[in-house]
């Protein structure tokens, strides 16, 4: 059954702009992973392929898609070209050669079977003069290899030619460094070592201006380094040559990392774009895989190359894209590190960690409950274009492992067999004060499960407060956000060389150098580009709260390598979170129930709460509070009361009671001065009490 996939809007709208990471949803199903996905374009459609489905997409427009039903598919790590008008397909480590008879209705027919069921990630390409390859290369110590297939029989034509391993001694990009691992693949057998051999895979032929670019994935998607590179050749057998100028795709820094295993296409203008699996981090540890798209091109000395500066920044889909790779839109992360003001906070999930660009922490409230919020202030009035909200699953019962093709990119569809599941339900709004409020984003009845949400506003509202508000959960989770993007404008946002910086190669290992900056006034970040030649800087950092970065992804050969520092400046006011007031400061009171008698000091119980005094608070509540014998004491520390409360103390009917029980429990100072002390007040309620503790200047 075809299924009709289209961006999830507010309104009705044509967009022009998508971000990543980009999740993969067919209609109410749960997200499904986005691995090693083509991108063909067959009969002026687009075609999208992810690995381990049996089912695929196209579209006119790279923007509206049809998901297609396909049982006869191959599914597995996929390989699908053109050859002779027809789709043909195949997968990895299968022998089995499929033909679509109508791609649009998901009907396919095997037409063969190859020499060997071993093509590790198998690509088949077919050049101009209709003669059929296979690439293929799926390992730590085997090579990449191609050889030429029959046309009618698909058996090999000759023996296959070995053309190339992965080289770490001379390719920093392809290291596998041990603080790049996001998750272990090995569950506990073994570390990971200083260095170990990479896999190289995902071998993905394209021919652009007469010349073969072989793109490959190294290391793997455990890493945030995961990335591709390019030999070239003037023959689809080889000899190919390694570009000095890779990795092709690259990125360790920002929220949304990696840029592997994926496809290099041409779309509809002859503009080139990369598309790369990416790893995942979604729920309790979760692992899985997405996507994310980069513009690339080949320069006029045949050197192909993309941009993934600001590659998880808001980008123009192909139907307004440029020639070059400078498809990025003129709006800038506006709510990087910006003051967070919550609902509540569950445990050590920060607010701070949905606003600081790292894709492995979040800020989760105490529950899923209806009206819990999450408000960024921004410091000032600001032109706000696009909202990504990158959701997470914290405390929820079904695993949150599976990666997801959206960040808006697809969605919609039909109704499934579980249409009426509804995903994270929740309603979006601006404003100017923090007290009067205007609606931007509605979704209370959301059908889809988007991780990476991104809504293009219709038009851009101006506001300084935007406040994300809980409607509901799914799987019994608490109301999570990885990260809220916010991307917009300001008259004063802009990009500014940075004109003292230091770049050092390390003389023992040139893979690696260190780059150092003088700090620029208002900066939000600074991206650090580089290259083998002055003027292509086809390679980059993004950096946010430094100013100063570590890189192994220098390749040895070339004698120089050339930088430029630039500061990213939205204009708004910077924000420096107060510890004191955001965590506490770092004084902790004990409330205890104790059976009476012995030392009321040390005990603790499975009943033991816990408060940590803030700056600028001055009442805390402990609640539920039974009658009985009751200590309230440093953790671990000294008493400062200790006493049996009655029913009498602790149970009334009155509407306001005042408190039955009043303490001084310690003076307050700093240094040599007294600043008030601390009181313990119990106030009655209709079933059970409250002991406050009170700040008393």
């Amino acid at each position: 059954m075809a299924m009709m996939l289209a961006f999830t809007n507010v309104q009705a709208q044509t967009r022009h702009t998508f971000c990543n990471p980009l999740d993969v949803v067919v209609g109410n199903e749960p997200s499904i992973r986005g691995g090693e996905p083509v991108v063909i374009i067959f009969e002026d459609n687009y075609f999208l392929f992810v690995s381990h489905r049996r089912g695929y997409w196209y579209s006119p427009d790279f923007q509206n898609w049809t998901y297609v039903d396909a049982p006869g598919y191959p599914a597995g790590v996929v390989s699908v070209v053109e050859m002779d008008g027809k789709l043909i397909g195949c997968s990895m480590n299968n022998r089995n050669v499929y033909r679509a008879i109508d791609p649009y209705k998901g009907e396919w027919e095997k037409i063969g079977e190859l020499s060997s069921d071993r093509y590790g990630d198998a690509n088949m390409f077919v050049d101009d003069d209709g003669r059929l390859y296979m690439y293929f290369g799926w390992s730590q110590i085997m090579p990449f290899q191609v050889v030429e297939l029959d046309k009618e029989t698909f058996k090999e034509k000759g023996e296959p030619k070995q053309l190339f391993w992965s080289d770490i001694k001379n390719h920093g990009f392809e290291v596998r460094k041990p603080e790049d691992v996001i998750y272990s693949i090995f569950n506990g057998r073994r570390d990971y070592g200083p260095e170990e051999l990479p896999w190289i895979e995902g071998p993905y032929m394209i021919k652009h201006n007469g010349k073969y670019y072989l793109q490959y994935a190294a290391i793997g998607l455990e890493f945030i380094s995961y990335s591709h590179g390019i030999y070239v050749s003037d023959s689809p057998m080889g000899p190919f040559t390694y570009s000095e100028h890779n990795p092709l795709t690259f990125k360790t820094s920002g929220f949304q990392v990696g840029a592997g295993h994926g496809s290099t296409f041409h779309d509809k203008k002859g503009n080139l774009w990369t598309i790369c699996m990416i790893p995942a981090q979604y729920g309790e540890g979760g692992r899985g895989s997405e996507l994310a798209i980069y513009p690339s091109a080949v320069d006029k000395k045949g050197v192909m190359y993309s941009n993934t500066a600001l590659g998880d920044y808001p980008q123009y889909y192909p139907a307004e894209r440029k020639a070059g790779v400078d498809n990025y839109v003129d709006w800038k992360l506006l709510s990087v590190n910006k003051k967070a003001i919550v609902s509540s906070t569950f445990e050590n999930y920060a607010p701070s960690q949905a606003l600081d660009e790292d894709f492995k922490t979040c800020w989760a409230a105490e529950t899923g409950d209806p009206g819990e919020f999450f408000t960024v202030d921004l410091g000032d009035k600001a032109t706000i274009n696009a909202i990504q909200l990158n959701w997470d699953h914290i405390g929820a019962q079904r695993a949150g492992g599976r990666g997801g093709f959206g960040g808006g990119m697809m969605g919609g569809g039909a109704a499934s067999p579980q249409a009426e599941r509804l995903y994270q339900c929740y309603e979006v709004f601006v404003s100017d004060d923090n007290s009067n409020w205007t609606k931007v984003i509605s979704k209370p009845q959301n059908k889809m499960e988007l991780k990476h949400d991104y809504n293009e506003l219709e038009k851009p509202v101006q506001a300084r407060y935007v406040k994300v508000v809980n409607v509901a959960t799914y799987d019994n989770a608490k109301f999570s956000i990885k990260d809220l993007r916010i991307f917009g404008t300001t008259p004063q946002m802009k990009i500014q060389k940075v004109k003292k910086f230091m770049a050092v190669r390390n003389p023992d290992d040139r893979r690696e150098a260190n780059v150092i900056w003088e700090p620029v006034p208002g900066a939000d970040g600074y991206i650090v580009r580089y290259g083998i030649e002055k003027k292509k800087l086809y390679n980059s950092y993004i950096v946010y709260g430094q100013n100063d970065l570590y890189m192994h992804s220098l390749n040895t050969a070339p004698k120089n390598y050339y930088f430029e520092v630039e500061a990213l400046i939205s204009g708004l006011p910077k924000y420096h979170e107060n510890p004191l007031e955001t965590i506490g400061l770092g004084a902790e009171i004990q409330l205890a129930q104790r059976g009476g008698g012995g030392n009321a000091g040390y005990a603790q119980g499975a009943g033991t709460r816990y408060i940590m005094l803030k700056d600028g608070a001055t009442e805390y509540s402990f609640g539920e509070v039974d009658p009985g014998t009751w200590t309230l004491s440093h953790s671990y520390g000294p008493v400062l009361w200790s006493g049996s409360l009655t029913e009498k103390e602790l149970i009334s009917n009155e509407a306001n009671p005042k408190p039955t029980v009043t303490a001084k429990l310690t003076l307050l100072g700093e240094g040599t001065r007294n600043t008030g002390y601390l009181e313990m007040q119990v106030i009655p309620g209709k079933e059970k009490g409250v002991i406050k503790v009170v700040v008393k200047k």
